[in-house]
């Protein structure tokens, strides 16, 4: 006898499998903006030295404003990437929650089935030797 929800196993083993490559991209993604917030940070921490005139100092100036603005825009995609990594987690936690729940079912639906052959087959023998028995005390008498 089959699992009567082997199709929805096969539907939310897949969805689980969805859930995560879309939590291993999300992880990446979110690794990534963290690396280049890191890569931006340590390129403004060094953007300094020796002023050697009022252009320089001027460019230097922009330099830095134009650097804390990109650092900014690259935190602010770092915390969505985060974001959005926690809620690809929460999603695969929940597919391979619904996941497991329905292998539980279908390893007790195995377990009933294997119990109920064990029983008919044990049945079959008590009727062979229940024959076997009364044919032995018929040709003995």
């Amino acid at each position: 006898m089959t699992f009567p929800l082997a199709g929805l196993l096969r539907v939310r083993g897949a969805q689980e499998r969805v859930a995560a490559e879309q939590l291993s991209r999300a992880s990446a993604a979110a690794s990534q903006a963290e690396a280049s917030e890191q890569r931006a940070l340590s390129s403004l921490a060094a953007t300094g030295g020796a002023v050697a005139d009022d252009v320089t100092l001027l460019a230097l100036a922009a330099a830095r404003a134009a650097g804390r603005s990109a650092l900014s825009d690259l935190r602010t995609l770092s915390e969505l990437r985060r974001a959005e990594a926690e809620e690809a987690k929460a999603a695969h936690v929940a597919a391979r929650r619904e996941l497991k729940g329905l292998e539980r079912l279908e390893s007790a639906h195995r377990a009933t089935v294997a119990q109920a052959e064990l029983h008919a087959e044990q049945t079959a023998l008590d009727e062979i030797a229940v024959v076997r028995a009364a044919r032995d005390e018929g040709s003995a008498a």
